[in-house]
C-alpha cells in the first residue's frame, strides 16, 4: 500500500499559480516593453547593451591578458551570457516586492508572480541577447556544432537556479531593506569569482578553492564547452548543475511559502 503524502500549502500555490496565468503574462509583457518605452531604438537596446558592454570587455582584457582578441572574445560572450542573466535576476529579485508594494496592498495576487515575472522577462532578453551574440561568436571563430542543441538545457537549468535565488533575496529583502543595495556589492565580488575573464584551473591557492566552492562556475561551464570547444559538458558538470538548480529553487520556494503572508505587514 502506498500512501501519498500531499502539502496542501504548495498545491494551492500552485492552482493559483496556474489561476492567474494570463495577469503574469500581462506583468512579462510590461517587463519587456516599458522598460526602453520613449527611447529612439526601444527594444533593440536589450540586444545593443550587452553587446556594446561586452565588446568594451573583450578590447579592455584581452589587451590585458595579452591575448588573442578573436579567441578571447568568443570566451568572454560565453561566460557572459549566463552570468548577465543570473546577475540580473538575483539583483532585480530583491525590489520585486518593494516596487511594487501599492499593488500588494490594493488587491490579492499570488505575490510569486512578482520574481517569476521579472525571471521570465530576463530570460527572453537572455535568449534573444544570446541569437545575436551566437552569431557574432561564430564569425569571430567560435564552435558551431550538434553540441550547441544543449543550450536550451543549460538555460533551464540556470533559469531554475536563479528564480530560486531570486525567490530568497526577495522574501529577505522585504525584512532587511538593507539587502537591496549589499547584493550589488555582493554580486560584483561574486563576479570576480567566477571564471568569467579567467579560465577556472589558472587560479590555485585559496582562491582557486573559493573558485571551486562557487555555485556559478557549473553553469557558466555548461555555456562555454559547447560553445568553445563543440562539445558537452561533462555528465559531472551536468550532474551539479542539477543538483544546484534542485536545491536552489527548493529552498527558494520554501522560504517563500514560508513568509508569504507576513510580506504585506512589512512592506
Amino acid at each position: 500500500m502506498v500512501v501519498k503524502v500531499k502539502n496542501p500549502q504548495f498545491s494551492l500555490f500552485v492552482s493559483e499559480l496556474i489561476g492567474i496565468r494570463h495577469v503574469l503574462s500581462q506583468l512579462i509583457f510590461q517587463q519587456l516593453i516599458l522598460r526602453y518605452r520613449r527611447t529612439a531604438l526601444g527594444y533593440l537596446w536589450t540586444l545593443i547593451n550587452p553587446l556594446l558592454m561586452m565588446s568594451v570587455m573583450a578590447l579592455v582584457f584581452s589587451t590585458l591578458f595579452n591575448a588573442e582578441l578573436k579567441s578571447f572574445s568568443v570566451f568572454l560572450f560565453a561566460g557572459m551570457i549566463p552570468w548577465n542573466f543570473f546577475n540580473a535576476v538575483v539583483t532585480q529579485s530583491g525590489a520585486s516586492f518593494i516596487n511594487n508594494e501599492g499593488l500588494i496592498k490594493k488587491i490579492y495576487l499570488p505575490k510569486v508572480i512578482f520574481p517569476l515575472s521579472i525571471a521570465f522577462a530576463l530570460l527572453i532578453d537572455s535568449v534573444l541577447s544570446f541569437l545575436v551574440l551566437f552569431v557574432i561568436i561564430q564569425m569571430l571563430g567560435g564552435s558551431f556544432s550538434a553540441a550547441t542543441i544543449f543550450l536550451p538545457v543549460a538555460f533551464l537549468l540556470l533559469f531554475f537556479f536563479a528564480l530560486g535565488i531570486g525567490l530568497t533575496v526577495s522574501i529577505v529583502t522585504v525584512f532587511f531593506r538593507d539587502l537591496q543595495h549589499v547584493i550589488l556589492i555582493l554580486m560584483q565580488g561574486l563576479f570576480f569569482l567566477t571564471p568569467i575573464l579567467y579560465k577556472h584551473d589558472a587560479v590555485v591557492g585559496k582562491v582557486g578553492f573559493l573558485i571551486g566552492m562557487n555555485p556559478v562556475v557549473p553553469f557558466i561551464e555548461l555555456f562555454r564547452v559547447p560553445l568553445t570547444q563543440a562539445s558537452l559538458p561533462s555528465s559531472a558538470v551536468i550532474l551539479q548543475s542539477l543538483i544546484i538548480s534542485f536545491i536552489a529553487l527548493a529552498s527558494g520556494l520554501y522560504i517563500f511559502l514560508l513568509f508569504e503572508k507576513k510580506i504585506v505587514f512589512r512592506l
